[in-house]
């Protein structure tokens, strides 16, 4: 009796198996190679866009640079008047343009208003960065946007207000309110400019020099001021040229007869007499300010250099 009922369970595990199909084996996934002839049009449009692409960085550099460029070029040419061909090769220009008293101290004025705006805004920037990455400010969104809305102002409207609030104080257009307009629009820029690289750092390592017994203004001129002296540079950069050549602002506040220097080109480029010893002046910033650029970026970089592979 045993030996039937084993047999009758073999015979149902049998008839089992077989109803079950059998699992397939395992096959990997196989990618189907492209034909030939999708190949050929993948490289085509990879072609395409890489053309596309250079023929735009080519007309970009054609539209900033050749205007300065043919500036260059006309600041030696002997004519009041710059057209093709040339009428000859000088540099009495750029004699009277340094001899012109009016233009070189328009010159000084803007350079000077410039460096001090570079310094104030690049600090105040850097404040206010620093407050902005603080663990506890109140009101983080709404100081922001306080911070950032003259980016958004256009530089005529913030002119005529602060004209308005001179003239209500009993105040004269004066250069500080010149520079006192630049600072406010140069601040936003040196916030943006500092704010991610201060988010960037390791907020450990100063909380483990304060652990160790470091004061927080030790630990910021120690630790973190050498850390974001790259963006720093960058800041007063940025702040330099934003007021060396912003006219609207200046155009309202400047008192007469101390203009900065866009104002006094804007005037002398609608004089013949003065136009000539404009263009040459105007060659001498663009290649001063050519050479600061790059010994600038320069020095950046061998900065960045050395924070990357932690030399002093």
């Amino acid at each position: 009796r045993l030996a039937e009922l084993e047999l009758r369970r073999r015979a149902r595990d049998v008839a089992d198996r077989r109803r079950v199909p059998a699992r397939p084996p395992f096959r990997p996934l196989s990618v189907d190679r492209p034909s030939r002839r999708q190949r050929d049009v993948n490289t085509a449009v990879s072609r395409l866009g890489s053309a596309l692409l250079s023929s735009y960085f080519v007309a970009l550099a054609v539209f900033l640079y050749i205007p300065l460029v043919v500036l260059v070029v006309f600041a030696f040419d002997n004519s009041t008047i710059q057209t093709l061909p040339w009428s000859g090769f000088t540099t009495k220009w750029f004699h009277n343009a340094f001899s012109n008293g009016d233009l070189v101290a328009a010159l000084e004025r803007s350079g000077v208003i410039a460096a001090i705006n570079a310094i104030l805004a690049t600090l105040l920037g850097l404040i206010t960065a620093v407050a902005m990455t603080a663990r506890k400010l109140a009101l983080r969104g709404v100081v922001t946007a306080l911070v950032l809305l003259p980016l958004v102002i256009p530089y005529v409207v913030l002119a005529v207000g602060m004209l308005i609030l001179l003239n209500w104080l009993g105040l004269r257009q004066a250069l500080w309110a010149v520079l006192l307009g630049h600072v406010v629009v140069s601040v936003p820029y040196s916030l943006l400019i500092i704010l991610p690289r201060l988010r960037t750092l390791d907020a450990s390592i100063v909380d483990a020099a304060l652990d160790l017994g470091a004061s927080m203004f030790t630990a910021f001129r120690r630790i973190t001021l050498p850390l974001i002296v790259p963006a720093l540079l960058s800041s007063a950069l940025i702040a330099f040229t934003i007021s060396f050549d912003e006219f609207a602002i200046a155009s309202f506040l400047v008192p007469a007869g101390k203009e900065t220097y866009p104002v006094y080109v804007y005037t002398g480029a609608r004089t013949p007499a003065l136009e000539p010893q404009v263009i040459a002046l105007g060659a001498v910033v663009v290649i001063a300010a050519l050479v600061i650029v790059t010994a600038a970026e320069a020095w950046r970089t061998h900065a960045e250099r050395r924070l990357r592979v932690g030399t002093p």
